[in-house]
């Protein structure tokens, strides 16, 4: 009888440590499909445009002046990222031309820009003319006229 008990106590031992490993490797089954499909909804989609924005730049006051590159256009981004750069360039100039017909803003340094440009296209741009890249802000409240 005791033989019976010790034998019933240890198969059902058993059953019970199968029942736990089978549980727990299903358990974790579960838990990495769930990671990778949460990682594939929450994969953010890759940039594929390029945008190159352009402006020229005076030291001067507007007798030279010299092709500067915001953004050269070399890495992927997106359009909405260009546009808001863009903007915010275009954010310094006037909303009209000065009495001899130019449209100038400056920049946070006292530089006059003018003649901002961006462009779009699905592989980077070939930069011909090597302009200089601008790394400091452009947004200025302040809108340049020009002093002669």
């Amino acid at each position: 009888m005791k033989k019976k008990i010790i034998i019933s106590t240890i198969i059902i031992s058993i059953i019970i440590v199968i029942s736990g490993i089978g549980y727990y490797f299903h358990y974790q089954t579960i838990q990495e499909e769930l990671a990778e499909q949460a990682q594939e909804e929450a994969a953010l989609p890759k940039p594929t445009d390029y945008c190159l924005i352009t402006y020229q730049q005076s030291t001067d006051n507007g007798k030279t002046w010299q092709k500067v590159n915001v953004i050269n256009g070399q890495k992927p981004m997106f359009k909405a990222q260009c546009w808001k750069r863009y903007i915010q360039i275009l954010d310094g100039f006037a909303a009209s031309t000065d009495t001899d017909g130019k449209w100038y803003s400056k920049t946070e340094d006292g530089k006059i820009i003018a003649h901002p440009a961006m462009y779009f296209a699905d592989k980077p741009f070939e930069i011909q003319d090597k302009a200089p890249v601008v790394q400091q802000s452009t947004q200025n409240n302040t809108n340049a006229q020009p002093q002669n």
